[in-house]
């Protein structure tokens, strides 16, 4: 089994969302990681550069397809997969996947602001809105949960 990684990635082009036969969601992100080097003269240059493809099931791969679009700048967390195949022409290929466990906006450079989504009052979770069943009375002898 490959390790576990955790990094800062650039979204290379928008999340691909499909549903394979059996209903689950799956979503491709193509990303990458870049690292940068400072010259004698203060300028700053591309290094070394590693496109990955971000993968994501569930639940996870629906949240990644409504919040992430190219050029976000973004943390995961996730296990390492590595794909090898031949190409049309038998070229040997090699792809680097990690399967999302979780994936967040980076605040390396621009705050990340969270929008807060209104949950219904039966759902018992608190959230921090006023209509959440920990702040009102439950409307019925029924009790909440």
């Amino acid at each position: 089994m490959l390790p576990d990684v955790s990094g800062e990635f650039r979204v290379g082009a928008d999340p691909d969302l499909r549903f394979a036969p059996s209903g689950v969601a799956v979503t491709k992100i193509r990303a990458v990681a870049s690292s940068r080097k400072k010259q004698d003269d203060g300028s700053w240059v591309d290094d070394k550069t590693c496109w990955v493809n971000l993968v994501g099931f569930k639940k996870v791969a629906e949240n990644m397809a409504e919040s992430f679009q190219k050029g976000d700048l973004v943390i995961v967390n996730g296990r390492l997969q590595v794909e090898e195949w031949e190409d049309n022409d038998g070229n040997k290929r090699t792809s680097v996947d990690i399967i999302v466990n979780n994936m967040g906006p980076s605040v390396s450079f621009n705050p990340a602001r969270p929008v807060r989504t209104e949950r219904a009052s039966n759902s018992g979770g608190g959230g921090g809105n006023s209509n959440s069943t920990w702040e009102t009375p439950p409307q019925s002898d029924e009790p909440p949960f």
